[in-house]
Order: structure tokens, then C-alpha cells, then sequence
């Protein structure tokens, strides 16, 4: 039997390893948005995550540019950088935004995935992409945020801080964190800080919430986190609305929050989408729909979206990906380069 992992599973297995982890048929494509260039996105399943060498990573990258894609992910993930304290090893970052520099495609960089060292006392090694340093950690996690912001400055300029914080992927057991807003504030606001002072010009992202079709009132999360203080700690906020094709009701709730809070001015990102079954004919017209719509001026405050991955999830099945494991391209990936493009496939 074909084993399916979740993207949550994904995570807790990357956390658990020390890595992060218009409807219509063939109407003509319309031209990337030169204003909004960031729309053309993918994540990168890192090599080491599948036991392969780096050299797959450059190959997903390759693909990638080659469908027309302007921006990937990054890891640096404090359990892989500082496993012990004050020591650094950031090779396997430095490869990973090396290949991106060389292909001129931007980077959005995961911030999180506590340092074991740094982990609340009893809590599992297994667990750092679910909770935050304790107390007394807070300031070495400042220099965490402050020295990966200072080290990539000029190269990478965009950061996300945790994943999905009202999900799976903070401190309650069962994904039961909608109303955990306030702590993950708290440390928002550290991790912006330190960011800001490695790099003044970086962009910041909160939230990469998961915003799925299934979540109800999803932006009564936004409103506590503005609640706890969050104004002025975050230059934009990012989302997962996945849906049949996206849940756009979950983009609109998350402006008009952030506009009735005085950032109607701050755009907002899509960090993830896309859907699990991703091989034949209905994913890719799913993509085309969903990037001719946030391509229109309805959605002009939508600054960047990122198709969750380029190959498919960990694991024995085939998840996701706008190619098989071998990076042999579905019809998502031609659909993804015809609206890159804005040419016919």
C-alpha cells in the first residue's frame, strides 16, 4: 500500500531529523504581472530531505527557472545552524543560496525550528518545529534571527518566521492553536527585532498560517495576534489558502483585517498552495485558474505566491509536486510555465 504523507508530516519528520522542512480550459495565458513578479514561485524539498546529494537541489532549481520561476525557499533553520551553542555551520544554507544566486532567483528564508539546546525543559528533542526557546534562550534566539539576516544580507531579503503557528506547527497537541495568538506574538516580535538589526531592509512575514478551505474564521487569529501588539512587528503576512482551486475567501478576510488595523498599505503572501494529487490534466487548469485570478487587479495586494514544491513531499507517494521524484515535469509544471511566460504550452 502507497504510504501518503501530509505536509504537517512532513514537518514533524524534517523537525524530528534536524531540518526544517477565469475557469477555463486552454483560453491564452496572460503575461506575468511585471509588477508582481514574485506570483511565479515553488519550494525546493531539499535533497538531504530525500537522502539524495546536493546536485538535486541545483536540479530543482534548474527546472524551476526554466518553467518560468522567479523565486524559491530557503532553510535556515536554527536546529541545523547552531546545534551547539555559539558554534555555526552554515554550509548547507550557503549551498542552498549559492544555487539561487546563480540562477537569479529570490529566496523566501524559513526562520524557526528551535535549537534543541534552546527547547522549553521537558519538552521533546523531536518537537522544535513546535515550540518557541524558553525564557532564558531569548536572547541567544535574537542572534540567531540578527546573524542569518546579517549573513545573507543583499542576497536573501525575505523571511518567514514559523509555520503555520495556529495549526500543527505550535504548542498545543492536536493542532489546537488557534487561540495560542499572544505567544507566538511575543516571539514574533523578537525575531523581527533581530532580523531588522542583521538587515534593516529585509522583509519580514508573520503568520504563514494555515488557512486551509476547512478553517473557519481564520482571521480571528490575525486580530489577536494585532491584539497582543503585533503592529508594527511584521511587514507583510503570509498565508496558506488551500482550496478547490484556493480558498480566496481566507485573502480577503486577511486584508480587511490588516486594513481595519492601519496596514492595508502591506501586501500579503502566499507561501503555500497547491494540491495533493497533483498529476494529469485538473491540477494544472487548478493553476491556471488560480494564477490568471491573482494576476487580475482584484488581488493586487497579493505580492507573491509559492507553489508548495517542485518534486513531491517525502515519502513513498506521489504529493504535490510539478514533477515526479526524477523531476520529470507533469502537465502542472507545463501550465505553471505557460503562465510564467505567458506562453502556450
Amino acid at each position: 500500500m502507497i504510504e501518503k504523507i501530509t505536509r504537517r508530516e512532513m514537518l514533524r519528520r524534517a523537525g524530528a531529523a534536524g531540518g526544517a522542512l477565469a475557469v477555463g480550459g486552454m483560453a491564452p495565458a496572460l503575461a506575468k504581472d511585471p509588477r508582481r513578479p514574485l506570483l511565479y514561485g515553488a519550494g525546493i524539498i531539499w535533497g538531504r530531505w530525500v537522502n539524495l546529494p546536493r546536485d538535486y537541489d541545483d536540479r530543482q532549481m534548474d527546472l524551476l527557472k526554466s518553467l518560468g520561476g522567479t523565486v524559491c525557499s530557503a532553510s535556515f533553520d536554527w536546529v541545523d545552524v547552531e546545534r551547539t551553542p555559539g558554534k555555526w555551520d552554515w554550509s548547507y544554507a550557503d549551498h542552498t543560496v549559492d544555487a539561487a544566486q546563480k540562477r537569479k532567483l529570490k529566496q523566501i528564508a524559513f526562520i524557526g525550528n528551535t535549537a534543541r539546546w534552546a527547547l522549553p525543559t521537558g519538552v521533546s528533542p523531536n518537537l522544535t518545529y513546535r515550540f518557541p526557546p524558553r525564557d532564558n534562550c531569548e536572547s541567544a534566539f535574537y542572534n540567531y534571527c540578527r546573524t542569518a539576516a546579517a549573513r545573507y544580507r543583499g542576497r536573501v531579503e525575505m523571511f518567514q518566521f514559523w509555520n503555520e503557528p495556529n495549526g500543527c506547527g505550535w504548542v498545543k497537541d492536536g493542532c489546537a492553536n488557534a487561540d495560542q495568538f499572544a505567544l507566538y506574538t511575543r516571539w514574533l516580535k523578537v525575531a523581527y527585532a533581530g532580523l531588522k538589526a542583521g538587515n534593516p531592509h529585509c522583509i519580514v512575514a508573520a503568520g504563514a498560517l494555515d488557512y486551509n478551505q476547512g478553517v473557519k474564521d481564520g482571521y480571528k487569529y490575525i486580530e489577536g495576534m494585532y491584539k497582543n501588539g503585533a503592529y508594527g512587528h511584521f511587514d507583510t503576512i503570509s498565508i496558506h489558502p488551500y482550496g478547490e482551486p484556493l480558498h480566496w475567501e481566507a485573502l480577503s478576510d486577511t486584508h480587511r483585517v490588516m486594513s481595519e488595523n492601519g496596514d492595508s498599505h502591506k501586501g500579503i503572501w502566499i507561501t503555500e498552495y497547491g494540491w495533493s494529487d497533483s498529476k494529469g490534466e485538473g491540477p494544472a487548469e487548478k493553476l491556471r485558474e488560480v494564477l490568471r485570478r491573482l494576476s487580475t487587479p482584484e488581488f493586487s495586494y497579493v505580492k507573491l505566491a509559492n507553489y508548495l514544491c517542485v518534486t513531491d513531499l517525502p515519502g513513498k507517494g506521489e504529493q504535490y509536486g510539478l514533477a515526479d521524484r526524477d523531476l520529470h515535469p507533469r502537465p502542472i509544471a507545463m501550465a505553471f510555465r505557460e503562465m510564467a511566460t505567458g506562453a502556450q504550452v
